[in-house]
C-alpha cells in the first residue's frame, strides 16, 4: 500500500505543475503586446512651383544630407484634361501636341481631342497622344536613385533619351527628362524640374516618351466601302516596273463565263477567278503595320522606291477612286505604300496586297476557255478526222407549290443530229474539254493543221469562240483563242477529246 500511495502523490504533483504552467504561459505578458505595426508614409519631400510656373520637387534630408525613408512619391499630379500642350523632344524628333477637352451642353466633359502642331489635318491614330498624355499627367516614382549632380551622368542624363515640357491648364509647367532604363526591368531613371535629383519610374509608363510622329498618325490608309455597290470597282488598272505592261480589269457583266472579271489589256480574255478576287479585295479598307514618313521629299520618295513604284493600282469605284503606289517587296517582304500624291508614306506586308505581286500569267484564266454551259446553243468539235455538231438547247421553268413558293428548274437538252444525247453524259464530255487547263502563257508559233478544233455558239447573241489546239515543239501542244497564242495545254486532256466524243455520239 505504500508504494502506491507514493506513486499517486507524484502523479497529482505533476499534474499540479503543468496546470501551473499552462497557466502562467496564458497570463504573462507578450513580449509584443505595446509594439505597433510600421507603415511606409512615403518619402518625405516638397513640391512647388517657382517664380517662371515651372512645377519642382525637393527631397528633404537629415543634418547629414541623407534620406531618412528613401521610398515612393508623386512629383506631379494632374489628369490629362488639365493638359494644353505638350513639347515633346526624343529621338525621333521634336513635336507639339495640343488637347482641349470639349464640355457639352449638360456641362459633362467629352473626349478629349488631341492635335499635333502643323499637322492639323491629318488623322491621328486612337490611343497613342493619350499615352503620352497619361505619362505626363501624373507622376510617381518608387525611389530616389541620387541626389548628387556629378552621379546623374551615369543613369543617361548626357544624352537624355526624351525632354517633355508640358504646359497645364493652370498655366504652370512640368519638365520632365528620361535617362536610361535601370537594369534588370526595375523601371526608368527620370530627372523633374531643374533639380539634379534622379527617380525611378515606371518603365512601361515612360515609354510613351519615346513616340514620334509616324507613331501617332493614323494607320488607316483608306476605308472600306459603304455598301455592296460602292465595292464593285468597273476597272482595276495594275501598273509599274513589276509588269511589262499595263493590266486592265473589268466585271464580267456578260453571260458566257461564270468568270467576275474579264481582262482587257494586254490581251482580252477572263481573269483567274482566285487571283482577281484577291486583287479586288485588296485595294479598300487598307490598314497599315506602321507609318514611316509624313511629308516626303521627292528624294526621299525615290530612296523609297516610290518615285517609280513598283507596282501602282487605280481602282474606279461609283464613290471615289483609289490610287495606291507601292515599293518593291524588301527581305521581310514588306512594302512601302502611300496614296498617289498623298504625303503619307505606310509600311505594309506585300502578302496583304496581292496586287503588288501579282502577275500577267497569274492573272489569265487557267483554262483555255470556260464557257457557261447553259449559254450556249452550239458546240462543234473537230478531233483533226472528222465534224460533230452538238446543238443545245437550255429552258428555266417555274413551279409554284400549294403554299406560294416558286421554284426554278434549269433544264438543257442536247441533239446530235436526230438522237438526243443524255445530258448528264454530254455534261462530263463538257467539262473535260471546257476545263482544259493552260500549263503556261508561252508564246509559240503555230503552224499546220489543228490536232483538235473546238467552237462554242452562244445562244445570247450567236457569237463564237473558237479553239484550236497545235502540235508544239514542247511535249504539250498550243493553244489559240480565236486565232491568238494563249499558251500550252496538256497533251493528254486534247489527245482524250477524239475518243471521247466518238464514245458521246455512237
Amino acid at each position: 500500500m505504500k508504494k502506491n500511495t507514493k506513486i499517486l502523490i507524484i502523479v497529482s504533483v505533476a499534474a499540479v505543475l503543468l496546470v501551473g504552467l499552462m497557466l502562467l504561459l496564458i497570463f504573462m505578458p507578450k513580449g509584443n503586446e505595446d509594439a505597433t505595426a510600421t507603415y511606409d508614409e512615403g518619402i518625405s519631400m516638397s513640391t512647388s512651383t517657382d517664380e517662371n510656373g515651372v512645377h519642382q520637387a525637393k527631397i528633404n534630408t537629415d543634418e547629414n544630407g541623407e534620406i531618412e525613408n528613401n521610398s515612393y512619391g508623386t512629383l506631379i499630379e494632374y489628369i490629362p484634361s488639365q493638359i494644353s500642350k505638350i513639347h515633346l523632344e526624343n529621338a525621333k524628333g521634336t513635336l507639339d501636341i495640343t488637347s482641349y477637352t470639349p464640355v457639352n451642353k449638360n456641362g459633362e466633359t467629352d473626349t478629349t481631342v488631341y492635335e499635333i502642331v502643323g499637322y492639323e489635318d491629318f488623322d491621328l491614330q486612337a490611343g497613342v497622344a493619350d499615352l503620352i498624355a497619361n505619362a505626363v499627367s501624373t507622376i510617381e516614382f518608387t525611389k530616389v536613385v541620387t541626389l548628387e549632380k556629378e552621379e546623374g551622368a551615369d543613369f543617361g542624363f548626357e544624352k537624355p533619351r526624351a525632354t517633355a515640357t508640358v504646359t497645364y491648364t493652370d498655366d504652370t509647367t512640368a519638365v520632365i527628362i528620361v535617362g536610361d532604363d535601370a537594369p534588370q526591368g526595375a523601371g526608368t531613371y527620370i530627372k523633374f524640374g531643374d533639380s539634379d535629383t534622379v527617380y525611378l519610374v515606371d518603365a512601361d509608363t515612360m515609354t510613351a516618351l519615346d513616340y514620334g510622329l509616324t507613331d501617332l498618325m493614323s494607320l488607316t490608309i483608306n476605308s472600306s466601302a459603304s455598301d455592296s455597290v460602292n465595292s464593285q470597282a468597273s476597272s482595276i488598272t495594275l501598273s509599274g516596273s513589276n509588269f511589262s505592261d499595263t493590266i486592265v480589269l473589268k466585271p464580267n457583266d456578260g453571260e458566257k463565263s461564270t468568270a467576275s472579271y474579264v481582262m482587257t489589256s494586254p490581251v482580252e480574255c477572263y481573269a483567274n477567278e482566285n487571283e482577281s478576287s484577291l486583287v479586288e479585295g485588296a485595294i479598300r479598307g487598307l490598314y497599315a503595320v506602321s507609318v514611316k514618313m509624313v511629308n516626303p521629299s521627292s528624294d526621299q520618295l525615290k530612296s523609297l522606291g516610290l518615285s517609280s513604284p513598283y507596282a501602282e493600282v487605280n481602282a474606279v469605284y461609283p464613290d471615289e477612286t483609289v490610287d495606291i503606289l507601292s515599293s518593291k517587296p524588301d527581305g521581310d517582304g514588306n512594302v512601302n505604300v502611300m496614296k498617289k500624291g498623298g504625303n503619307v508614306v505606310y509600311v505594309m506586308a506585300s502578302s496583304s496586297l496581292p496586287w503588288v505581286t501579282t502577275s500577267y500569267e497569274a492573272l489569265v484564266n487557267e483554262y483555255v476557255l470556260y464557257p457557261k454551259m447553259t449559254a450556249l446553243s452550239q458546240m462543234t468539235v473537230n478531233d483533226g478526222s472528222k465534224t460533230y455538231d452538238l446543238k443545245l438547247s437550255t429552258k428555266e421553268t417555274t413551279k409554284t407549290d400549294d403554299d406560294g413558293s416558286e421554284t426554278t428548274a434549269t433544264t438543257t437538252t442536247v441533239q446530235y443530229g436526230k438522237t438526243e444525247i443524255d445530258v448528264a453524259e454530254f455534261s462530263t464530255f463538257f467539262q473535260s474539254v471546257a476545263l482544259i487547263e493552260l500549263t503556261d502563257t508561252t508564246q509559240e508559233s503555230v503552224s499546220g493543221n489543228p490536232v483538235a478544233t473546238v467552237t462554242y455558239t452562244y445562244s445570247t447573241d450567236g457569237s463564237t469562240d473558237t479553239v484550236m489546239f497545235y502540235s508544239s515543239s514542247s511535249n504539250n501542244y498550243v493553244a489559240t483563242l480565236n486565232g491568238r497564242v494563249v499558251g500550252h495545254a496538256y497533251k493528254s486532256a486534247v489527245n482524250g477529246i477524239s475518243k471521247d466524243i466518238a464514245e458521246l455520239v455512237k
